[in-house]
């Protein structure tokens, strides 16, 4: 189970009764459900460093590995998506090689849209013109990758993303990734000087916090559901 932030997996964690810290030597934390192996992982944010944690997990664990979840949050471009909805991705992109690759989903919830993976920090006009002409649904900065290095070693796959603010042309100028650190937690130094800068935005903060939790609580009950899902076909 990988996720890009330490807060999208701390849910997921806590009901499955995993421990959070991982093994010596090693970025990944271990642990057993209903005589199952599970092995969670922060992989941080953007491309490449999910790419190479995920790398990172089938170098070390590829043979035991039956399938790989992705859990979290994303914006969502589509303007029928409300804040905490639950996408299931009917395929995911990464910016980088432009090849779509598709899901499995286990659940009886329905499959929709597309998510592009991409680094892009500054949604221009042209950017967010590109989102709509592809019909793109959600954007984040880690699935695509991810599905990539499955695709490579053969194994299944399932993205799980929730809306947690918006992209589209009806967002705000979104200047705030900055404001945490590459596994996702708070750089409060950061943030200070950001407020003390731009005092207007704390609502605007405050409402990206409250979409976060919303949909991080939405997407860990939806890969519980698949989880149970999987063990069930065993």
């Amino acid at each position: 189970i990988l996720s890009a932030m330490s807060s999208e997996l701390r849910p997921v964690r806590r009901a499955l009764g995993l421990d959070d810290r991982p093994q010596a030597g090693s970025s990944y934390a271990r642990g057993m459900y209903k005589g199952v192996t599970v092995i969670t992982a922060v992989t941080r944010m953007g491309l490449a460093a999910a790419q190479s944690a995920t790398e990172e997990l089938f170098a070390n664990a590829g043979s035991d590995i039956d399938h790989v979840f992705v859990v979290g949050i994303a914006g969502a471009n589509d303007p029928g998506l409300k804040i905490g909805e639950v996408v299931i991705p009917l395929s995911v992109v990464d910016e980088r090689d432009g090849i779509f690759r598709y899901p499995d989903n286990l659940s009886d919830f329905e499959s929709s849209g597309l998510i592009y993976s991409t680094d892009q920090l500054a949604y221009s006009k042209d950017f967010v013109a590109m989102l709509q002409d592809r019909k793109v649904s959600l954007v984040d900065m880690e699935s695509g990758a991810i599905a990539a290095v499955c695709e490579r070693h053969n194994c299944p796959f399932t993205i799980i993303r929730a809306v947690s603010d918006r992209v589209d042309k009806h967002a705000e100028n979104f200047d705030v990734f900055h404001l945490a650190n590459d596994d996702g937690s708070p750089n409060f130094l950061a943030a200070i000087r950001y407020i003390l800068r731009k005092p207007w935005k704390i609502v605007y903060l405050i409402s990206l916090g409250l979409g976060a939790k919303k949909a991080i609580d939405a997407s860990s009950a939806e890969l519980l559901r698949n989880i149970e899902c999987l063990l069930s076909r065993e």
